[in-house]
C-alpha cells in the first residue's frame, strides 16, 4: 500500500514537473522576451497642452514584458492630439497623457465668428447632458423642461465648443479612462450662440432644466447645412432691429 501511494506521488509529481518545465516556463520565457511597438517622443521638450505633430513621435520596437496597458502603440493614438502633461525626448506615451480637447477652451474661444458668443448651460442631471458623451463640434438640439419638455425653435441645431466639469477643467468624452483613473464628470457646456439664442439660454437656465439631444458628430458638411437653416430659423423669428426677450413661457 505504502509502495503504490509512493508511485502515485512520483507520477504526480512528474506531471507537475513536466507541466512547469514545458508550458510554464515557456510561457513565462515568451512574455517576457515578447516585442511590441510603442511611440515614444524624439523632441527634446514638448509642453503640456502642445498639439503633437508626426515629427514630435517615432515608433519603436521594444520588448513588452510589463508595460502599462494604456501605452500607445500607433501614431494615430495620438497624432493631433493635445499633451496633459509635458513629456521629453525619450518618453514613451499614455493614452492618459494625451486629449482630444485642448485643456482649456481658449482654442476655441479665440475663434468666435463675427456676430456669434460663446454661453455655458449646466447640465443638471446625467441624463441631460447625454450621459457624459457629448464631445466638441457635436450638433445638439437643446430642450427646456419645466412642468413638460418644450420644443425651443431657436435651439434647434447648436454647435458644442466644449464641456468642463464643476472645475473648468475641460472634458475628453473622445476615450474612456483606463481602470486607474476616475471619469470626469461633465458640469457644464460651452455652445456658440447668436445674440438671440443666448438670451433665450440665460432665460432656460434660470429657470428649469435644460436637456440636450445629439442631432450630428463627425459629419462638417451635415453640421454646416444644420447650422445655416438654425440661421435662417433666426432670421425669420428676429428680423432686423428685433429686440429680443426670454418668452414668458420660459419664465414662468
Amino acid at each position: 500500500m505504502k509502495f503504490n501511494n509512493r508511485f502515485t506521488f512520483g507520477v504526480i509529481s512528474l506531471v507537475l514537473a513536466g507541466t512547469i518545465a514545458f508550458i510554464a516556463i515557456p510561457t513565462t520565457i515568451s512574455k517576457t522576451n515578447g516585442k511590441t511597438e510603442i511611440v515614444r517622443i524624439t523632441q527634446s521638450l514638448i509642453k503640456e497642452g502642445d498639439v503633437l505633430t508626426d515629427k514630435d513621435v517615432e515608433v519603436v520596437e521594444v520588448g513588452s514584458y510589463n508595460l502599462p496597458e494604456n501605452i500607445a502603440h500607433t501614431k494615430d493614438d495620438v497624432v493631433g492630439k493635445y499633451t496633459t502633461a509635458d513629456l521629453a525626448k525619450g518618453d514613451y506615451i499614455l493614452t492618459s497623457k494625451v486629449s482630444a480637447t485642448p485643456l482649456t477652451s481658449d482654442v476655441q474661444l479665440s475663434n468666435i465668428p463675427s456676430g456669434k458668443m460663446a454661453i455655458s448651460l449646466s447640465i443638471k442631471t446625467l441624463a441631460s447632458g447625454l450621459s457624459d458623451k457629448l464631445q466638441p463640434n457635436d450638433i445638439i438640439r437643446i430642450y427646456h423642461f419645466l412642468d413638460e419638455a418644450e420644443d425651443v425653435p431657436e435651439l434647434q441645431f447648436v454647435k458644442v465648443l466644449s464641456v468642463t466639469d464643476s472645475k473648468g477643467v475641460n472634458v475628453d468624452n473622445t476615450q474612456e479612462p483606463t481602470k486607474d483613473e476616475e471619469k470626469q464628470q461633465s458640469a457644464t457646456i460651452t455652445v456658440l450662440a447668436s445674440p438671440e439664442q443666448a438670451k433665450i439660454i440665460t432665460g432656460l437656465e434660470n429657470d428649469g432644466t435644460c436637456h440636450v439631444a445629439l442631432i450630428s458628430r463627425n459629419n462638417d458638411k451635415l453640421a454646416e447645412e444644420l447650422l445655416a437653416t438654425q440661421d435662417k430659423t433666426l432670421a425669420a423669428l428676429y428680423p432686423p432691429n428685433t429686440v429680443v426677450t426670454p418668452k414668458p413661457e420660459q419664465l414662468k
